[in-house]
């Protein structure tokens, strides 16, 4: 999923040919399968938003991206990537694509992860630098010739129309934390934060991707800020001394500081846990031969060295009763959900048989009936059998193909 350096990349590239040009024409090669991705707007009326309006600056916040516009139209298009979207330029091939094709196929062999110039490329995909790119979502032209292109793999991300000229101010950017690349607060700040944030007993790893806190930091973000702090991503945030959220405060700036300076996460240092991470849960090492374990914190996968990301023993024991009372949890709830399957199809089953026992009574019944009927013309004088024994055929019933009619005569 792209993360801050990755929306700060495209950013950048953007603000390189996007900066004082007009948006010609937008358009939707996938408009029916983009549609749900509108946000209090539609492709069409996001589309009208952006045409003809000379475009001054591109402006980030967190993992969301938008275009500044020089004219008083109270209207502000916003982008948020989802899990694998990104732009594309056609006129700039060695900064989009180029210098990192090699690198990008790599990773897609192991996992999606988002990368920076978002996309992924497999030998069949892309491979031959195609114009438009495959999963092109979205595709504008400005005056000055340029050809830029949304593309997006998954279709996870979102495009919000605000109307207003200061979107910071306006949902859904109102709701986000500070970004600790563009603001990141002095320690006695961030204290004040961290004091006032519930629950207090949160695990590091969740409330590191809560983005009301810390708008920006992403799944292989908050393990690489754990691993150069050795915390281990289960460990509490109530649980910190002074001098653990001094580090985990330096270590924050830290790493997104370095992430988008570096330009690109090849350029990331060596020794980060990033580079040896991407092994689809496959226990690996680190830089320093270590292993690295995988675990699913905050409901994502996180990438930690137990040896040293440790707990104290009485944190794994909370953390071992916490699992066990959860997985015991779970396997209940699986339990019931069963059960209640097993239930209704027996349910089904009774219901089923009823019925059949309904039909056989009826069928029972009905044949007495004739049985009866029968009878009764027989006990009947003979020329009242005759006189009733029409009506009483009659009132029989009859099959459905043609059938001769039986005469009773005495």
């Amino acid at each position: 999923m792209p993360e801050l350096p990755e929306v700060e990349y495209a950013r950048r590239l953007l603000a390189c040919f996007l900066n004082h040009t007009h948006i010609t024409k937008v358009t939707y090669p996938d408009a029916d399968g983009l549609s749900k991705r509108f946000i209090n707007c539609t492709p069409t009326t996001f589309a009208n938003g952006l045409v003809n309006r000379k475009i001054l600056d591109i402006k980030r916040h967190g993992k969301y991206l938008w275009f500044e516009m020089k004219d008083q139209q109270p209207l502000t298009p916003i982008f948020h990537f989802g899990m694998s979207g990104g732009f594309r330029i056609k006129s700039a091939p060695d900064i989009t694509y180029s210098k990192e094709m090699k690198l990008i196929k790599m990773k897609a062999k192991n996992e999606i992860d988002g990368q920076c110039e978002s996309f992924v490329y497999d030998d069949e995909l892309d491979a031959d630098l195609t114009w438009p790119p495959r999963f092109t979502r979205m595709r504008f032209l400005t005056s000055n010739g340029h050809d830029i292109c949304y593309t997006d793999l998954r279709k996870f991300g979102r495009f919000h129309l605000v109307e207003s000229n200061s979107p910071l101010s306006c949902l859904p950017l109102s709701k986000l934390g500070f970004d600790p690349y563009l603001q990141m607060p002095t320690y006695e700040n961030f204290l004040n934060l961290i004091h006032s944030y519930r629950p207090a007993s949160i695990e590091l790893k969740t409330f590191l991707l809560d983005q009301s806190f810390c708008a920006g930091i992403g799944n292989y973000l908050a393990d690489e800020i754990l691993y150069q702090s050795n915390f281990h991503p289960r460990k509490r945030l109530n649980t910190l001394n002074d001098e653990q959220l001094k580090m985990l405060h330096k270590n924050i700036d830290y790493v997104i500081k370095t992430a988008v300076d570096a330009g690109s996460s090849h350029k990331f240092p060596r020794e980060w846990l990033f580079h040896y991470r991407w092994t689809n849960k496959r226990k690996t090492e680190d830089y320093y031969k270590l292993t690295i374990e995988f675990d699913t914190v905050g409901g994502r996968t996180s990438a930690y060295v137990p040896q040293r990301q440790m707990l104290s023993n009485d944190e794994q024991q909370q953390v071992d009763i916490r699992l066990a009372a959860r997985e015991i949890k779970r396997t209940n709830k699986k339990m019931m959900k069963e059960n209640d399957v097993n239930s209704k199809e027996s349910n089904d089953d009774e219901n089923d048989d009823v019925s059949i026992d309904i039909k056989v009574s009826i069928n029972k019944q009905s044949k007495r009936k004739l049985i009866k009927t029968d009878s009764e013309v027989n006990e009947l004088p003979s020329k009242k059998k005759l006189s009733l024994a029409s009506n009483v055929i009659s009132n029989r019933p009859q099959r459905a193909c043609k059938q001769k009619i039986i005469n009773y005569h005495v």
